[in-house]
């Protein structure tokens, strides 16, 4: 069940009426069932690896808490990581693996023991790597005792199952989670309209941004030895925006649904567009995700405590942890590591080079100078040339799909998107690409970025529903019918998937 579907259209309002208008002490149990129907919908086997992940983790804090010593948690962590991570590996790594076994032993002539159709039809579940880490933080957390090991199942399992966050995130904590949905919730109109307008304007990013972007970003990379350097460029940029609208305007959705039935979960997204450097941009950009690398994997590995070399590895591992985590394939994983190169080379920059400088020279530290927007904008253009390689995996597979006596590899891709980024011809890429698909198309487009981009700006780290609700009544309206009318008039829905689905 997707957000943008009849089918949800349909839920959302039946789940809402039955969770808010029965008694408190079965508020879990609405909660549960929901949940379990929406993840089953996409598949009755995926319930089933819910239930697992939900009795494995459930049962190890239960035993952590009664044990002494750190010592003997350590054994009932192990547990539930060995659960989650498991289970992740198997479903969404075990083919990887087993493929790049096989182009290994084949450069010594070996043969791979393991027939090759053993994995190569294995459905990924929808969502297993925010489930497996929404779930595995809280036997995490119970294990350094930030939080107590929930005695009900029943409520857990409302944790586990919390559907508006169940497949494409924010990864939420047992800490802020739980306590919400241990507590009765009632119809609050102030909280419906918040709601509400929330997901209207999610729905506004997906439907009238993200997939009107899609139509360039799909040229793009299909057509990928055809293009100038100027339309690459231009490209990435639009891709880019189009995960940004498409991956925010989903948690955006989420976050309104929550809201509606009572519950706030954390943003996700804080204008990342906006970020003066790549670790500023880190820490807007996904945030759920950013925060648990940096609490469970970054902190662990001694975060900014350790030597600069240390440091400096750990800053590229985990962001090589960050890519793996979004695909099982070698271009996501080196996209996030050349991040983590970035970020460490200004890690290296701030608090090796300028601290060797002297006072006197510091006229050469001529990039702490630049405006911020200057800032902004080498932001955007380094974490762009990383980004080209976020979807080469996917083009790849939609390539060889539509060519198969023409077999193409993802690295003669990437190869011919990076020499065209760096030979900016002067080719008319409006021409040859864009406009072809229409002038007023390309202009609708920029315009809603436009809107959507100064919007941010004005509204800053604020939320819009609480910005707009707070306007007098005509104001309100006038927005509010802005938003419709651009949804319907200008919203494509024929493309009701959304982009992390396949991460």
């Amino acid at each position: 069940m997707l957000f943008n579907s009849i089918h949800f259209l349909l839920f959302f309002p039946i789940f809402c009426y039955l969770y808010l208008s029965v008694p408190k002490k079965h508020q879990w149990k609405i909660l549960v069932a929901g949940g379990y129907y929406f993840y089953g919908s996409f598949s009755p086997f995926f319930a089933i690896i819910l239930f697992v992940i939900t009795c494995n983790d459930f049962f190890a804090a239960k035993m952590m808490d009664k044990e002494p010593t750190q010592l003997r948690k350590k054994k009932w962590l192990l547990l539930s990581m060995l659960g989650n991570l498991g289970i992740l590996f198997t479903f969404k790594y075990l083919d990887f693996v087993d493929n790049n076994i096989r182009e290994l032993l084949a450069v010594f002539h070996v043969s791979w023991i393991v027939p090759e159709v053993w994995f190569n039809n294995w459905v990924v579940p929808v969502g297993v790597s925010f489930l497996t880490f929404q779930s595995l933080s809280y036997t995490i957390d119970v294990y350094k005792g930030v939080t107590k090991a929930e005695q009900h199942f029943g409520y857990f399992a409302s944790f586990t199952a919390f559907w508006p966050v169940m497949v494409n995130g924010p990864i939420e904590r047992a800490k802020n989670l739980l306590p919400q949905i241990k507590e009765e919730h009632r119809f609050d109109y102030d909280r419906m309209r918040q709601g509400l307008f929330r997901i209207a304007f999610g729905i506004f990013k997906k439907a009238v941004i993200a997939d009107r972007l899609a139509f360039y970003v799909d040229d793009l990379y299909l057509h990928y030895n055809e293009i100038s350097g100027w339309t690459t460029l231009i490209g990435g940029l639009f891709f880019f925006i189009q995960v940004y609208c498409d991956f925010s305007g989903y948690s955006d959705i989420a976050l309104g649904a929550a809201k509606v039935i009572g519950i706030d979960v954390m943003e996700n997204f804080k204008r990342p567009f906006f970020a003066k450097n790549l670790a500023d941009f880190w820490t807007r950009w996904h945030i759920s995700l950013s925060t648990w690398l940096t609490d469970y994997v970054f902190f662990y590995l001694g975060a900014y405590k350790a030597s600069s070399y240390r440091v400096v590895f750990n800053v590229i591992f985990v962001l090589a942890i960050c890519g793996l985590w979004h695909g099982a394939n070698w271009p996501m994983v080196l996209s996030f590591t050349m991040v983590g190169v970035f970020m460490a080379i200004r890690y290296v920059w701030q608090n090796v080079v300028v601290r060797a400088i002297k006072p006197s020279n510091s006229y050469r530290l001529f990039y702490n100078y630049f405006p911020d927007f200057m800032h902004s904008i080498i932001t955007i253009f380094l974490f762009l040339f990383c980004f080209l390689l976020f979807r080469v995996h996917t083009a790849q597979v939609a390539i060889n799909h539509l060519h198969p006596t023409e077999q193409v590899e993802w690295i003669t891709i990437a190869k011919t998107l990076y020499s065209n980024l760096f030979r900016l011809n002067t080719a008319n890429y409006f021409q040859e690409w864009m406009l072809n698909k229409g002038a007023i198309q390309f202009g609708v487009v920029l315009f809603f970025i436009f809107i959507l981009f100064f919007t941010e700006a004005i509204i800053g780290d604020a939320k819009i529903e609480t910005i707009v609700l707070a306007k007098n009544k005509m104001t309100r309206w006038i927005i509010y019918s802005l938003l419709l009318m651009s949804i319907v008039w200008f919203g494509i829905f024929n493309n009701t998937s959304f982009v992390y689905f396949q991460y």
